[in-house]
């Protein structure tokens, strides 16, 4: 994975490219090429982390440049949180802890009156 300081000395690659932007304008939109096996490791790490791509490429680009959310406005803060798998895997757990307290608590009880 490229540090951003390999990120930020990296020599640019073929011509320079066309300034389309004006200074202070941006979109908030990218087109970015890059070669398929590392689409492919993005997108499978981006399932196990139960985001969209966008949203984990966001992210990693955020934490490569230290963005802070207090400097971006609330509409471009990356959403932070657990993936929803993850609390429904949460919950899940509880409740079968529930169920497996109340089962030893039910044959403790069966065993003691017989």
């Amino acid at each position: 994975m490229a540090t951003p300081d390999a990120v930020r000395d990296a020599p640019p690659e073929g011509p320079a490219p066309k300034q389309r932007q004006k200074a202070g304008t941006y979109s908030g939109r990218l087109l970015l090429r890059m070669p398929r096996t590392l689409h492919e490791e993005l997108a499978k790490a981006s399932e196990r982390d139960g985001v969209s791509l966008n949203q984990f490429i966001t992210g990693v680009l955020a934490s490569a440049v230290d963005w802070r959310n207090e400097n971006a406005q609330a509409g471009d803060r990356p959403r932070g949180g657990r993936p929803r798998g993850m609390a429904i895997l949460l919950a899940a757990n509880l409740v079968l802890v529930g169920l497996a307290a109340a089962a030893a608590i039910g044959f403790l009880i069966a065993a003691w009156l017989s």
